[in-house]
């Protein structure tokens, strides 16, 4: 009955990090991902890259959240995979420092960061000061976890047989090490493992040797969790962890042998610290020194992309064993194939409007938005039972993508169909024509940035720039089509042969242009920025009233 009752309160503990590292990662994605991912470019140095990595693992207090992100962004094109391998490497080193900071005695300032931060994030009505909120009660919700994993382990020492496995485990380090590997798998974290381990060495009489074993055991643990939550994804995001993972292993087997060898050399024995303290020094100095390797972690990751990753397609993304019971990693997960649908859609706007189109390239690019839809509705299917708070984060995100996939369609349909009649020589614009388009693709392009922003971050002001924006369209394609019909008045025969293809275009981009703007729309209204009706709306939302496709009608803002 005591193995069980300590099994439960270890394990409830580690559920309590699991949940607060996730809640407050959902907050500093909110706060900062918009400027931590427009940093990230393929001119960047590698020593902000790491440094980057390093600040993520250590806000978010853990690295395998930070490789799951750059390396989806990586798999969608968003950033290069050297780049990502490089903020995956800096990601493991924040980890490490988060093991130092969980370690002071700052654990009593968790009474308070849980009623400042409970109280902003249930009581402010401003949505930057909640997140705030919700990245404080994170943090003190951490504090709370490590209190529950140390009383957990506290008994543990006292039961029987729990000197005979010390014994065992302080005269052989390779078993440490796959100890030390398996609780960071069982507990996906290795933070939560490395620190049950040092509240174990407090009552119990852990050696040097195995603890530095356990330390080794959790850095092989957290570079092959990533790879295993990756496994289903595309060959470049697999390549960013494939990558991470390869060092850390050759790392961790040559610091092996120098641990046996010091081990039967009787030198750690030698050593006048406590067994937590070498622990943390070890911890630290791994991932220190292999931040030494950057660039060749940044090189391999290329060649494996190169060598394995000569199909970009991305493959559907089925939910992996252990993700299941977690909606803090699908969330994510969801979000990263919805930047990729972002990404394809970019490609597809610039592709359908180069001089020379290729209808090959586009029908591939479409294949691409719908298998990457398709994957969004897989996750979100096999989403565990959650609250509606957090389905109501949730469920915008999906529509969202599901508009976005009607974006491809029209690209690949209508669109290419209108470029390719053009480059036949069927028609021919007008240069005013010709401008008014043009404007209005680049108008496209700007909605599509401000989307992918509102998206990734929530932010209140980018989404009413996005309302206003997509309302500018509306007006763009309004007189587009007014200045049109006065140019047949004026008998311009341009614009008489090509008057079907020019107002064909300007709505497409006009239809096209309103789908991206759904995600502003959703956002306002999780805030209650909409009004509950659009009956009798004012002159100033008559255009989006009138010119609005049916299905992207949405409520107009409080005082528009």
């Amino acid at each position: 009955m005591t193995i069980l009752n300590f099994a439960i309160q270890l394990l409830s503990g580690a559920m309590v990090l699991l949940f607060a590292v996730r809640f407050m990662r959902i907050g500093i994605e909110r706060l900062w991902g918009g400027r931590i991912r427009s940093s990230l470019g393929e001119g960047s140095s590698t020593v902000r890259n790491v440094m980057t990595g390093t600040g993520l693992g250590l806000v978010m207090q853990g690295s395998t959240a930070v490789v799951l992100i750059v390396a989806g962004l990586a798999g969608t094109g968003a950033i290069p995979v050297g780049v990502a391998a490089s903020v995956a490497l800096g990601a493991d080193m924040g980890s490490a420092l988060a093991v130092q900071f969980l370690q002071l005695p700052v654990s009593a300032l968790g009474p308070l960061c849980i009623l400042v931060g409970g109280y902003l994030h249930l009581r402010a009505t401003e949505p930057r000061l909640r997140n705030y909120g919700r990245t404080i009660l994170g943090l003190g919700l951490i504090f709370l976890s490590l209190s529950i994993i140390r009383q957990s382990v506290a008994p543990l020492a006292n039961l029987p047989g729990a000197a005979a496995i010390v014994d065992y485990l302080n005269n052989d380090p390779v078993t440490a090490l796959l100890a030390g590997g398996a609780l960071t798998l069982l507990m996906h974290s290795s933070i939560a493992a490395l620190l049950a381990t040092m509240a174990f060495a407090i009552h119990a009489p852990l050696g040097i040797g195995a603890g530095l074993g356990i330390v080794l055991g959790a850095n092989l643990g957290s570079a092959l969790l990533p790879l295993w939550l990756l496994k289903y994804e595309s060959a470049r995001s697999k390549a960013v962890a494939g990558a991470v993972a390869a060092l850390r292993l050759v790392f961790v087997l040559l610091c092996l042998l120098l641990l046996v060898g010091a081990h039967f050399g009787g030198l750690t024995g030698r050593v006048g610290f406590g067994t937590g303290e070498v622990m943390l020094a070890g911890h630290l100095a791994f991932n220190a020194t292999l931040l030494l390797s950057a660039p060749l972690c940044m090189r391999l990751a290329r060649f494996i992309d190169q060598r394995f990753g000569a199909d970009s397609t991305p493959l559907t993304v089925s939910l992996p064993k252990g993700v299941v019971d977690d909606a803090g990693l699908a969330f994510p997960m969801i979000k990263r194939q919805l930047a990729s649908m972002l990404e394809i859609a970019a490609l597809m706007l610039n592709d359908a409007t180069a001089p020379v189109p290729d209808p090959q390239r586009m029908a591939g690019l479409e294949r691409r938005m719908n298998a990457t839809l398709a994957s969004i509705r897989e996750i979100y299917a096999k989403l565990p039972t959650v609250d509606e708070a957090e389905l109501a984060d949730i469920r915008p995100i999906v529509d969202f993508a599901i508009r976005l996939e009607r974006c491809g369609d029209i690209f690949a349909g209508k669109f290419i169909n209108l470029r390719l009649e053009q480059i036949k020589g069927e028609y021919q614009f007008s240069e005013e024509g010709k401008a008014e388009i043009d404007a209005m693709v680049q108008a496209v392009h700007q909605a599509i940035i401000l989307a992918e922003e509102t998206a990734w971050t929530g932010d209140v002001s980018t989404a009413r720039r996005l309302v206003s924006h997509k309302q500018a369209v509306t007006e763009m394609e309004s007189h587009s089509r007014a200045a049109h019909l006065a140019r047949l008045r004026q008998g311009d025969h341009l614009s008489l042969g090509s008057s079907n293809q020019h107002l064909e275009t300007i709505a497409a981009l006009k239809e096209i242009n309103s789908k991206f703007a759904t995600i502003a729309y959703a956002t306002l209204d999780r805030h209650g920025d909409l009004r509950e009706s659009r009956i009798k709306p004012s002159p100033a939302d008559l255009p989006s009233a009138v010119d609005d496709t049916p299905d992207d009608r949405e409520r107009p803002l409080h005082g528009s």
